[in-house]
């Protein structure tokens, strides 16, 4: 007998049984799948209420496929793989809005594919991640469009390949900028509405935004997916994954390409010889500002900008850190906000989640899921954001809502802080 017939039967054995269990496994996934729901915090309210029924939150399942169960596979398909939202056939068309300082911001107004935008519909400020640009958050400008929104890419001064007429760049935390824009587009639309939805680091300027003007923000709500909290807590210790060589290494190809509009203020070779995110940001953005000794020994022939921004200026790295934390002033937050964090999100491993705050601010909705990477949320085929469909549901739930009016009284018989109308 030969060998390969000795070995027949123990391989077809094996391949059976592998078989078996795979489909054990998938079986297990999905039964798993169906039953599990992403866990809400939140403070009882009459608007958490009417929200949370509106949008289903109670009953809204996540269902990734079994091969987008990991953390890592979530991350990479949303950044790698196409969707099936039409969103490769987008195009945008760009408008440069010149600030009180000269320098300018791009806005990016989704164009094409025949948008069915209501005429009094709501402006939809997207702020993608301090890396990306438009085409990251299309499949949300398309579906928001789709909805009848009219939605416009925020791209930070220097970012999403705009240009920079000044030798600054904002900081993390620093949303001057956006401030004029927020006013800016209530010049333009006076008759509309202004909602915001943000994503990975570009959730903290929103957050910072929404609390340092209070309730003066102008926008009626707004949603982050897969934000971090604590800046300080995150970025200012060494680099811990990939995810953190990849992100300094795509803050340092925007660095390079404005290289020429920064001399003078930045030591570009200086800055490129950062391997930690302290170190850069000491480099960088401290020097864009007047901060004091501390964070400002300049290299020869360096001078420090003279320009101030009051969220930024600092004296040391601690004091830096806490002046662009996004929730610094979020006491101050007075329109209702949705996040949306994975507990498996790589790129911010290791950074707590304040749950107490979502427990105890009636303006806040934490939804939080087992899976999703970050900024993934992907399932179905073809695949599709759960989080984007999310975001857009509580945003058009909170602006009925307060249309109509309610009443802040929380379960508990106290009035709650919270906002109707703009």
């Amino acid at each position: 007998m030969s060998l390969c017939s000795l070995l027949a039967v123990p391989l077809a054995m094996a391949a059976l049984v592998s078989a078996v269990v795979g489909l054990a496994v998938c079986l297990h996934d999905l039964l798993r799948r169906r039953v599990h729901l992403p866990s809400l915090h939140y403070r009882d309210s009459t608007l958490s209420a009417r929200v949370l029924t509106k949008c289903g939150l109670r009953q809204r399942v996540f269902s990734p496929p079994f091969w987008l169960r990991s953390g890592h596979a979530q991350t990479l398909a949303a950044s790698l793989l196409p969707r099936g939202d039409g969103s490769a056939e987008l195009c945008f068309e760009r408008e440069y809005l010149q600030m009180r300082d000269k320098g300018v911001v791009a806005l990016d107004w989704l164009t094409g594919s025949a948008p069915k935008t209501r005429r009094k519909g709501t402006v939809l400020i997207v702020l993608p991640p301090v890396t990306g640009d438009a085409m990251t958050v299309a499949s949300l400008c398309h579906l928001a469009t789709r909805r009848g929104f009219k939605a416009v890419v925020f791209n930070r001064r220097g970012h999403g390949g705009s240009v920079l007429t000044t030798p600054r760049m904002q900081s993390s935390g620093d949303p001057t900028d956006l401030r004029q824009v927020v006013k800016y587009l209530r010049l333009r639309f006076p008759r509309n509405k202004l909602a915001a939805v943000a994503y990975g680091t570009g959730c903290g300027l929103l957050i910072s935004y929404l609390g340092e003007f209070g309730s003066s923000a102008i926008l009626s709500a707004g949603a982050c997916v897969s934000p971090c909290y604590d800046t300080s807590e995150r970025f200012s210790g060494p680099l811990k994954s990939v995810y953190d060589l990849v992100y300094l290494l795509k803050l340092k190809a925007i660095l390079c390409s404005h290289a020429k509009a920064l001399h003078g203020v930045v030591n570009v070779t200086q800055a490129l010889q950062a391997w930690d995110f302290t170190t850069y940001e000491e480099r960088v953005y401290c020097r864009m500002y007047t901060p004091a000794p501390g964070c400002t020994s300049t290299a020869p022939g360096v001078t420090p900008c003279a320009t101030h921004c009051s969220s930024a200026v600092a004296n040391t790295m601690e004091d830096y850190w806490e002046r662009n934390n996004p929730i610094r002033d979020v006491d101050d937050i007075a329109v209702p906000v949705l996040c949306i964090n994975s507990l498996d999100d790589p790129f911010y491993a290791g950074a707590s989640i304040p749950y107490d705050l979502f427990n105890c601010c009636p303006n806040f909705l934490l939804v939080v899921t087992e899976k999703g990477g970050h900024c993934g949320f992907l399932e179905g085929f073809p695949l599709r954001s759960w989080a984007d469909r999310l975001c857009l549901d509580y945003l058009e739930a909170v602006m009925e809502i307060t249309t109509k009016g309610y009443s802040s009284t929380c379960s508990n018989g106290t009035r709650c802080h919270a906002r109707s109308t703009i």
